[in-house]
């Protein structure tokens, strides 16, 4: 029996264990148990119980052929990892039993290493050798996830932010070619790769390795589908609402087959994506986001040079705040004309591409670098496009992102369009910044650490919750924060991590 055979059917896309539906429900369940319900076992059984009725009504709606390909639509791998790895490692006391718990990831890890083994047998006698990791996406996300749980009581919080980061970094910038399913995926993925670029945008090699007709899955920070041969996501949610933008109205009131297709994988991401930001809120920008990655190497060379970082006043903020509102909402209105472009790709006489607020990201000019070196840089779009307003609009925002992490740390992420959209999700969201102003000496800490340059954790000392919409959730105040038990991060009203002051 192949080890890939023990778990790949639970995580399906038709699986009850892959629903955004189940995980929003044990997300909010759970910790409503553990304030509210005395007794580990009433708690179990609550939760047993629980589980047995979603799955039921799961099934019993799925026999309806339409309502099993929207759950089908719906549904994730990341949620089944949610599930089993990172919600008993959120909710579980770190005490008595979760040495044993351990035991859990440290098994997931062990059969994500053995599926690589499992696929590798399958590669067709004759055509052994070297295709990097061959693993399907329920064990590799399984197994990431697992590692870094195993890894967090080892590191303090900013040893465990760093190795999130690269982590994450290394999946979605390289995932697209290191991490392929099968081998069938790896050669698939060699055959896209263009012999010469044609046009400022290629999307026949881009196949993102969870690539699928029914199902799209959008990350809330900036992965790039045109990094690495496809990246490993979908793409970003800017990539999301240029999609819904580019559906066509007209043809979906015709019931055109391709439209109609088109607009109900659209709504189903989005529906996702929603699932995505409730539960993690902006954390992804903090922890996740491969350009921050990237900027963020800028920023230490800043601090290598021992150079300042620029503090912004209000209007600044307010300015990149604008811009990028300015530019998202360019760039969707041009991908919205997308449906109305003539054979030569043009609408009202000006040439756009199919992703156009892509086109000026400085992630689809970086990723590709960052993944396979110069080479495949993709050039400045030449004048034509846009009549001219993608090659100056791709110079002054690659400037623009560079200038912003030298000289003053995050500052690009006040002007990013990902971000503000996943910041809605600060307040209401599952994750909460709070404070104890009883235990606060007003010493400041927090204010000057913060790469957002946010004072409302210093200032507050009424609302316990000291969340901001422009937060990145870094938790850089919470660990340099010299007080125990005044900055914590809590989930689901349960308290995940506080300060700590070292002595």
């Amino acid at each position: 029996m192949h080890v890939t055979q023990l778990i790949t059917p639970l995580f399906r896309l038709d699986e009850p264990l892959t629903s955004p539906f189940l995980a929003l429900a044990a997300a909010l369940l759970v910790p409503l148990l553990l304030q509210k319900v005395e007794g580990k076992l009433v708690r179990a059984g609550a939760v047993l119980l629980g589980l047995g009725v979603f799955y039921g009504a799961y099934w019993l709606v799925a026999l309806n052929p339409q309502a099993h390909l929207w759950l089908e639509r719906l549904n994730s791998p990341l949620f089944g990892a949610y599930l089993v790895v990172i919600l008993p490692a959120l909710f579980l006391p770190k005490a008595g039993r979760w040495r044993l718990f351990l035991l859990w990831p440290a098994l997931l890890v062990l059969l994500a290493m053995l599926a690589v083994f499992d696929m590798y047998s399958a590669v067709p006698e004759g055509r052994e050798g070297f295709y990097w990791f061959l693993v399907p996406a329920p064990y590799l996300i399984c197994g990431v996830v697992s590692l870094l749980v195993l890894v967090q009581p080892l590191l303090g919080l900013g040893r465990f932010r760093f190795v999130v980061k690269l982590t994450c970094a290394l999946v979605l910038i390289y995932g697209g070619f290191a991490l392929r399913q099968n081998y069938d995926d790896y050669t698939a993925m060699l055959k896209r790769r263009p012999t010469a670029r044609q046009d400022i945008m290629n999307l026949s090699e881009t196949s993102p390795v969870l690539q699928s007709d029914r199902n799209m899955l959008h990350l809330p920070s900036a992965p790039c589908r045109f990094s690495a041969d496809g990246g490993y996501v979908q793409g970003c949610n800017m990539e999301l609402f240029q999609r819904v933008m580019q559906v066509n109205a007209g043809a979906v009131e015709r019931r055109e087959t391709d439209a109609v297709g088109a607009l109900n994988v659209a709504v189903a991401a989005l529906a996702l994506f929603t699932a995505l930001c409730f539960l993690s809120s902006r954390w992804f920008c903090g922890w996740v986001c491969p350009l921050s990655s990237l900027g963020s190497v800028l920023d230490w060379v800043r601090r290598r040079m021992r150079l300042p970082h620029l503090k912004p006043a209000r209007p600044v903020k307010l300015a990149y705040l604008l811009s990028g509102i300015g530019v998202g909402t360019v760039g969707m209105a041009m991908a919205r004309a997308f449906p109305h472009l003539d054979e030569q790709g043009r609408f009202a006489g000006c040439k756009i591409p199919v992703y156009p607020f892509c086109k000026v990201c400085p992630s689809q000019q970086m990723c590709p670098v960052a993944a396979h070196g110069p080479s495949n840089y993709s050039g400045l779009p030449t004048w034509e496009w846009g009549w001219g307003y993608f090659r100056v609009a791709t110079i002054v925002l690659l400037g623009l992102f560079a200038f912003s992490f030298v000289v003053g740390r995050r500052l690009w992420c006040r002007f990013c369009p990902m971000g503000m959209i996943s910041g809605i999700f600060n307040r209401g969201g599952m994750l909460r910044l709070t404070k104890d102003a009883g235990k606060c000496n007003s010493c400041g800490v927090c204010k000057e650490v913060c790469p957002m340059d946010i004072d409302v954790v210093h200032a507050e000392m009424e609302n316990p919750d000291v969340s901001s919409y422009d937060c990145v959730l870094c938790l850089k105040c919470v660990e340099k924060c010299p007080k125990d038990g005044c900055l914590s991060l809590e989930y689901g009203g349960v308290r995940v991590t506080r300060s700590q002051f070292e002595k």
